[in-house]
């Protein structure tokens, strides 16, 4: 991260103050001086436990250990990358960000190609095409709230209007707006109405186009996936929809674009849609950061359908919903209902009706099948063995799926129990054929002992989240001044620390990187515990020593300074590696019988103990 980066990162931090951001999300109640606390938007909770530090810039859970500073609370809480959280909250405070190079400068080029090309489907909608979107009920505000256009029958109309903007072919055909075929370049969506796909912040990210010709196949076209579109990430309609699935806590999810239109100009605002056959692990995250504890998937009530509505029920994050299948009378899809006088309280009354999951699962399960004959009721048994299955102990949807089970089929308690056991076994026979777990070998290598390695991790810790209290344009300096007077064993926490600090990544993507390797909470735990340091400290450390002295040359209280901090939190960090040193060299002692050695060792002991007494001498006085 280079200097004018960090320089723009710590002023946005000093207008936009957590407390303010977070507040946006959370129902804050102060809990001390420049402390607040609330209910953790990241998880269920009835008490508390999500604090918000003032001076620290950074909040945390104390119950599901997320947390971070303003970009990355920004990050978790929108579903969004490191770099858009930056731009978002530079935008907001009024900071100018250096250009980007590199791959981030080409993502804002292809952002630029992306919102011309959608101006120039905009500035073409008119005609049959708009004709079309009004035959199926759509007003002018929602056309204009979904930004529907329409892309001219030219090969090249596109392509010129780019060029004529400075956007060269190669450019436009990596954005995904153009072809290439043996070396020509003609535009990808001809005589078709367009639908922008918008990511989390309200970016033009992609397109999906609509043929108005009927022999023209595919029915709808869709921009290739691009650094910037994945469609497994993205929800149809979720900026639009986000503030609807926050306030009434549910979302409904479809599988047509024309479907999430036509529900918003009903009135159901909380509709979004897939971009692919199925609900994603990665957009059933989306609606859960948009606070939605219901979902209703209303899916086409044909096999696809039904076969996209278990897909979505199958995966784990989904098990954190409350979810219900909605099916429309006489097989209908939602944007059908747009033409329909009744249409609204057609879909009301559907969503009042959905079948729970446990309903729905068993209806799919026992379609067609005659429940009085025992092979059918294997068959039954078999579809739902997966869900039944569980590893949870309190899954409230398996315990409501096997009193479904038991009262439908005439089955006993005992009987279902002891099927499933006879599951779980056999598939548990499938994976022993798996290496066993290692065991310890510490001991064997001549390793360090497991509770100083923890005592070890501890201390790093505590010198970590006291560099994390500096402004972001001096946090590489004073990480070398650290790693100077601790020398970090390599593969220690610290120096793995010291070798991300060194590489100029900023703060916040430190801290997702050791989030990723496992010491994310742990270390955010010890940076809500450290004490917090104002820049009139900060300032003192530059200009004076960390003793100062009264009038008769008696010495003052230490001002409780970083720099004072840093000095006792290093020394307990080089004693801990002493230790460590001196636990190796005990080890190495015992197992030799040769005198040179043993006087050497010896010696090399007595040495490592007097330097163990001088650390704690430091943190002592």
């Amino acid at each position: 991260m280079d200097a004018q980066t960090a320089q723009a990162i710590e002023l946005i931090r000093s207008r936009m103050p957590i407390q303010e951001l977070v507040g946006r999300y959370v129902a804050l109640k102060p809990s001390g001086k420049g402390t607040w606390k609330g209910l953790c938007p990241f998880h269920q909770e009835k008490t508390p436990s999500f604090q918000v530090n003032e001076a620290k810039g950074l909040c945390y859970c104390f119950g599901c250990k997320a947390g971070g500073d303003i970009f990355a609370f920004l990050q978790k809480i929108e579903g969004i990358e490191f770099r858009e959280a930056l731009e978002r909250l530079a935008q907001e405070t009024g900071v100018e960000l250096p250009q980007y190079k590199g791959r981030a400068s080409a993502r804002k080029e292809a952002l630029q190609i992306l919102e011309l090309t959608q101006a120039y489907f905009r500035s073409h909608l008119g005609g049959e095409a708009l004709q079309y979107l009004q035959a199926r009920g759509l007003t002018a505000g929602s056309i204009e709230q979904f930004g529907l256009g329409y892309a001219p029958g030219s090969r090249d109309g596109l392509l010129k209007h780019l060029q004529g903007q400075g956007v060269s072919p190669q450019e436009a055909l990596e954005a995904g707006v153009l072809m290439e075929r043996e070396g020509r370049f003609f535009d990808r969506f001809r005589n078709r109405i367009t639908f922008p796909i918008l990511d989390s912040l309200g970016r033009t990210v992609a397109f999906t186009a609509r043929a108005l010709a009927q022999d023209d196949n595919p029915k709808y076209l869709n921009s290739p996936e691009t650094p910037l579109f994945k469609k497994s990430l993205l929800l149809y309609g979720y900026p639009q929809a986000r503030p609807a699935i926050r306030e009434r806590g549910r979302a409904v999810v479809v599988e047509g674009l024309f479907d999430v239109i036509a529900l918003h100009q009903m009135g159901f605002s909380e509709a979004v849609a897939v971009l692919g056959s199925s609900l994603s692990a990665e957009q059933a995250h989306l609606l859960k950061r948009a606070d939605a504890t219901e979902l209703y998937l209303a899916f086409d009530a044909d096999e696809a359908g039904r076969k996209a509505t278990l897909q979505s029920l199958n995966l784990e994050i989904v098990r954190s919903f409350v979810v219900y299948a909605v099916l429309l009378e006489g097989g209908k899809d939602p944007g059908d209902l747009l033409l329909l006088p009744d249409g609204k309280a057609r879909f009301e009354a559907a969503l009042n009706v959905a079948l729970p999951e446990v309903e729905y699962r068993f209806e799919v399960a026992a379609s067609g099948l005659d429940l009085r004959r025992p092979e059918h009721k294997q068959k039954v048994l078999e579809a739902l063995k997966p869900r039944l299955v569980s590893s949870e102990p309190f899954d409230r949807v398996v315990e409501k799926l096997k009193a479904k089970v038991i009262g439908a089929l005439e089955l006993s308690p005992r009987a279902l129990e002891d099927y499933l056991a006879r599951a779980r076994s056999a598939s548990g026979r499938h994976t022993q054929g798996a290496a066993p777990p290692r065991t310890d070998r510490v001991a064997s290598l001549g390793l360090s002992r497991p509770d100083l390695t923890e005592k070890r991790l501890l201390r790093e810790l505590d010198v970590i989240a006291l560099l994390y209290s500096v402004p972001e344009e001096e946090f590489v300096q004073w990480s070398l001044y650290v790693e100077d007077h601790t020398w970090p064993p390599e593969g220690s926490l610290l120096a793995d620390f010291m070798q991300a600090a060194r590489s100029e990544q900023g703060k916040s993507r430190i801290l997702k990187h050791f989030e990723q390797r496992g010491e994310g909470a742990r270390l955010m735990d010890v940076l809500m515990k450290s004490p917090s340091f104002d820049q009139v400290n900060l300032e003192a450390d530059r200009r004076e020593p960390t003793v100062s002295w009264g009038e008769h040359g008696s010495a003052r209280k230490p001002r409780l300074t970083l720099e004072a901090h840093l000095t006792v939190a290093m020394a307990r960090v080089r004693e801990v590696y002493y230790e460590m040193r001196l636990d190796k060299l005990k080890t190495q002692l015992k197992s030799t019988t040769d005198l040179d050695e043993i006087r050497a060792l010896t010696k090399d002991i007595q040495e490592v103990l007097q330097a163990i007494e001088a650390e704690r001498r430091v943190y002592k006085r």
